[in-house]
């Protein structure tokens, strides 16, 4: 069944629309710079601020107009998680995994830090230093605290596990195993199983973070060029040389901050990085009271199928909720119906409600699943947040500047192997194999309860 559209229905970002469009810069290109960082998103303007704010003469370029891509096109989620917890981490990797999650509990950390509403008190996180609390980005930041869902009840145990984990190694007295009745006063449905309830996750407008990122790094004197395109990097006497859409730029170092746009700029880490589209659909602005029986407890939602769904409300009052369907080509339309009814499928009390928006983007899948930091044809590189990119490419970004100034080592993620996506050229054909793989998994969910 179709979704019910509003009159106002478009197939346009929301958070985009709710923000303005920065001024494009109409400064010529420089010629050299100490670093061209190439990215604008969370990453790159992170990287930039942070470089700039050491001394360092920084270049930034993005292909798109600045704020029109991933960045503003997410759920708002700042969660402190990679797709395995701290002990299959450190049961994989060692003593490397525990400085992974502890990288990305610094992550949660900073952006809290950035932001107004945030919870530290700190001056610094890590090797950034934080903005004083008058000059905090202002992106409608709530420590919201996160629901995540099981699909299957056989996963009972693995959730148990999982609260069991962040309550007692890590920390989170908020941290605890939901099902029945509880887990229905924090989700407002019967359609899952069990759950984990944990405290450390906040919710914001991506939108106006990125704009406050923008602005924290134009105030520390970056150069930001959008509707430029990197097309290549060459090694040119002890230099680096970024070919760009309106000139060359000549660098002592560079930053490929592109995630899942990797392209032609740099061919081995395209080779590297997956990207998988997904969508989100928001709701017409809703009744308080409706609003409250979906989410009584107003915490940032997501599931555990491969597929999974992920929702919240909005700072306007609507229900934001996303997901995909399969790994092959989707329209929006096609999108909205699917998100529409899923929404639905998880909430009856929303039958009736229309949808006004409707919107896709990329997340960068790497083959373990992991963030990765390295090199690669003369540059430093960030990417692979594999769906959770507010807090780590926001570090990753930071975490980078320190060591090309000299000033850290490379964050943990850089010891991983990077391995290529196989047969990434011929992804077309395969995808819809691996997807239908996938969906096998995904189906206690969508069969009746027993």
């Amino acid at each position: 069944m179709g979704a019910l559209r509003s009159p106002g229905f478009r197939q346009s970002v929301l958070w985009q629309e709710q923000v303005p469009r920065p001024v494009a810069a109409t400064t010529p290109l420089p010629r050299a710079a100490d670093v061209v960082v190439v990215g604008g998103g969370y990453c790159g303007l992170m990287a930039a601020r942070e470089l700039a704010r050491r001394g360092r003469h920084v270049v930034l370029v993005e292909a798109d107009e600045l704020g029109r891509g991933a960045s503003t096109r997410n759920g708002g989620m700042v969660i402190p998680e990679l797709k395995a917890g701290p002990a299959a981490l450190e049961e994989r990797h060692g003593p490397l995994g525990h400085r992974l999650h502890a990288a990305v509990e610094e992550a949660f950390d900073l952006v809290e830090g950035l932001v107004a509403g945030g919870a530290p008190a700190a001056r610094r996180v890590g090797t950034v230093e934080l903005p004083p609390p008058a000059d905090r980005v202002e992106c409608d930041y709530r420590r919201t605290g996160l629901l995540l869902c099981a699909h299957d009840r056989r996963l009972r145990g693995e959730m148990a596990a999982t609260a069991a984990e962040h309550r007692n190694d890590l920390g989170d007295p908020e941290a605890r195993f939901v099902e029945g009745a509880t887990l229905a006063a924090e989700l407002g449905s019967t359609a899952y199983p069990c759950g984990v309830v944990l405290g450390r996750t906040g919710g914001l407008h991506p939108a106006r973070y990125h704009a406050g990122l923008l602005g924290l790094a134009a105030g520390a004197g970056v150069e930001l060029h959008g509707s430029t395109r990197a097309t290549a990097i060459t090694r040119q006497a002890g230099r680096v040389r970024v070919l760009t859409s309106r000139g060359p730029v000549d660098a002592g170092a560079v930053l490929l901050a592109t995630n899942a746009t990797a392209d032609g700029v740099a061919p081995a880490l395209r080779r590297r990085v997956l990207p998988v589209g997904s969508f989100i659909i928001a709701t017409e602005p809703l009744d308080p009271e409706l609003l409250r029986s979906a989410l009584p407890t107003d915490r940032m939602v997501f599931d555990s199928k491969e597929f999974l769904f992920y929702w919240r409300s909005t700072p306007d009052g609507r229900i934001a909720f996303g997901g995909r369907r399969h790994l092959g080509a989707t329209t929006l339309d096609q999108a909205a119906d699917f998100l529409a009814d899923a929404l639905v499928r998880v909430h009856p009390q929303l039958a009736g409600v229309a949808i006004e928006r409707v919107w896709g983007g990329e997340v960068a899948v790497t083959l373990d699943r992991l963030p990765h930091v390295g090199r690669v044809d003369g540059a430093w590189y960030a990417t692979g947040c594999n769906g959770s990119g507010v807090a780590l490419n926001t570090w990753m970004g930071a975490a980078v500047a320190a060591t090309i100034c000299g000033e850290a080592a490379p964050p943990p993620f850089a010891e991983l192997r990077h391995r290529a996506v196989p047969l990434r050229a011929v992804r077309r054909a395969y995808l819809p194999v691996v997807g239908a793989w996938l969906a096998r998994r995904d189906r206690p969910f969508w069969r009746p309860s027993a």
